[in-house]
């Protein structure tokens, strides 16, 4: 019994070892085709002829042997170099036809990725099988040309004939290049061979004439190529002028068109939308501001903005009006002492009216007496009346609106600017997204091309804005009364009124002139304004024009100050209550190159 265990256990090891024998034996079979195909250049000729204006037509012959199934290669060439100080230089190459060894033409697909040329070129029957495949291209620019002004100039045709991307090794390479006849004897030539960055000079070069022939001595490795370069004295071939060679900058370096296109694009929208119309009337010197006016309305026309100075203005206007009456105190403390300023109420909210008080006087007003309070100090305006700005602030741009001074007022200008930002920057995106165009072929250039454009964006921005007809004589008027304010003399101010001091004094702080208008009634203006109450501003003292105004523009910035002041947000708890000659070359270098796989 333990016997025949025994064999039958033999038997089963017996038929195991010859099923893994089978399995082993079918994937050898299997793998055997595989490790059979294969395929490599057996011979890479370029015949090359560099015309009189420094383009060149390249016909490259590539020999291919197949071991195997094949269907075609690719063909990579490099159209993207770094240029000087940061820029990129794109290789202008325009294909002429891809045939065979017997002239027939080859199906193929030229897409560009990244930096390079990508030649899918389809080979019927590349089967166990040599065949030849043809490629005819004219290159522009492959030609350098160096500075004339050096004594040791000349040009130079730097070309890398194979590339250095070839997936499978080179057996022979050679290049034929010829030169306009008045190149003959002038020429000097050098080849290198190897990887990328390689020195070795494993290749002959011959010239004869205008013509320099070029050879491998041996194969070349895989990622190995041969590089070709031709010295070229001065007026054997013709520059391009700067015009080609300023189109070619910029086909190379493509961000650069987002400044013009952004200057395109702005220029357009400020000249349909943007444009004021002409007033008819030149600035002149006007001794009232425009009617129906107030302060911080014609300090928003100066620049379509509003300017703190608009705002505290107004303080100072409802004082002169009568509304509100201000004293300055200097509460003293045991080792500081700090400047604080009361306001008086003299008019209630009954008095007010819809004509007497605007709404963003209105505003304020309520904002500052709140609860019908009498008085209060600016001090306890601060974290509170920063949320009344906003609402001042749209409520002086709505009564421009309503008096017909803006065809688009500011608002409506910065959506257009920021759509018309959108309308420039989709283009660029989709094409870079498309990989039609590489826009970042040079970060620098990026860089400044963003830099400018955002500069040019900015500076028509600002002035989009358009104003009417009306609102145009109206700024046109304003800037009129700012010059007066500017340049009035004492003797015109003492044929004014009394009060002309005080009365536009508002305007003057709003317009930015407040020190101007101050230095003209020195000496004129005698006693301090009644709705003014301060150290050295009573009755009965002398009364120095210019050393109040100074005090208008402290007061103006403490005001500011408080006004925009807001408590911080805490960053924890809860919203609810309590919580030139040889050896400077190398493999790889100059223009050409790339390389190949087969498919």
């Amino acid at each position: 019994m333990t016997t025949a265990k025994v064999g039958m256990t033999a038997v089963k090891v017996g038929m195991t070892a010859v099923k893994a024998f089978l399995i082993f034996a079918s994937i050898l079979a299997l793998a055997a085709p595989l490790t059979a195909k294969s395929w490599h250049v057996s011979n890479f000729q370029d015949t090359i002829t560099v015309n009189p204006d420094g383009s060149a037509l390249v016909n490259e012959t590539i020999t291919l042997n197949f071991v195997g199934e094949w269907h075609g290669i690719h063909r990579t060439i490099p159209i993207e170099y770094p240029g000087p100080d940061g820029t990129n230089y794109r290789l202008y190459v325009d294909l002429i036809s891809i045939t065979d060894e017997n002239g027939a033409k080859l199906k193929y697909d030229s897409s560009t990725s990244g930096a390079y040329r990508d030649l899918k070129i389809y080979i019927p029957n590349a089967v166990n099988t040599t065949r030849t495949v043809e490629i005819a291209y004219r290159v522009h620019n492959g030609t350098r040309f160096f500075d004339s002004k050096d004594p040791d100039s000349h040009d130079e045709f730097y070309w890398n004939v194979t590339g250095n991307d070839w997936q499978v090794p080179i057996d022979h390479a050679a290049a034929s290049v010829h030169f306009p006849a008045s190149a003959s004897e002038s020429l000097r030539a050098q080849a290198f061979t190897g990887v990328y960055g390689s020195t070795e000079h494993n290749a002959t070069a011959t010239v004869n004439g205008s013509d320099v022939e070029f050879e491998t001595n041996n194969p070349l490795p895989m990622r190995g190529g041969l590089t070709i370069d031709v010295y070229i004295p001065k007026g054997i071939l013709k520059e391009p002028g700067r015009l080609r060679k300023f189109f070619w900058f910029i086909g190379g370096n493509p961000a650069l068109f987002l400044p013009l296109v952004t200057f395109a694009v702005m220029l357009v929208l400020w000249w349909y939308k943007g444009r004021d119309p002409d007033p008819g009337m030149s600035v002149a010197p006007m001794y009232e501001p425009p009617e129906g006016i107030s302060p911080a309305e014609a300090g928003t026309m100066l620049d379509d903005r509003i300017h703190p100075r608009d705002i505290t203005s107004t303080i100072v206007d409802l004082a002169v009006r009568g509304y509100i009456k201000i004293e300055e105190t200097d509460d003293k403390g045991l080792l500081f002492h700090h400047k604080d300023y009361i306001f008086h109420l003299l008019k209630p909210m009954s008095q007010w009216g819809d004509k007497g008080v605007v709404p963003h006087e209105r505003v304020m007003l309520a904002n500052i007496f709140l609860n019908d309070v009498q008085e209060t100090r600016l001090s306890s305006l601060k974290n509170r009346f920063y949320t009344a700005v906003p609402v001042v602030r749209a409520d002086i741009m709505s009564a421009l609106k309503q008096k017909g001074i803006y065809a688009l007022d500011p608002e409506s200008a910065n959506g257009y600017s920021v759509g018309a930002a959108v309308c420039i920057l989709i283009p660029f995106a989709v094409l870079q997204f498309l990989g039609w165009v590489n826009f970042f072929s040079s970060v620098p250039v990026v860089i400044v091309s963003v830099l400018i454009a955002a500069m040019i964006w900015f500076l028509f921005a600002r002035v989009m804005t358009a104003k009417t007809l009306k609102g145009s004589r109206v700024h046109t008027a304003v800037l009129g009364f700012q010059e007066f304010m500017n340049r009035v003399d004492g003797e015109r101010l003492k044929t004014m009124p009394s009060n002309t001091f005080e009365k536009f004094l508002p305007y003057a702080m709003a317009l930015g002139v407040e020190h101007h208008w101050a230095q003209a009634f020195a000496g004129i203006v005698k006693d301090p304004p009644s709705w003014y109450a301060g150290p050295g501003y009573g009755y009965g003292t002398g009364f120095n024009p210019i050393l109040f105004s100074s005090s208008m523009h402290g007061m103006a910035t403490d005001m500011h100050q408080v006004f925009v002041s807001a408590p911080r947000a805490s960053s924890s708890g809860s919203g609810w209550s309590g919580g030139g000659g040889g050896g400077g070359g190398f493999s790889g270098g100059g223009f050409g190159g790339g390389g190949g796989s087969a498919f």
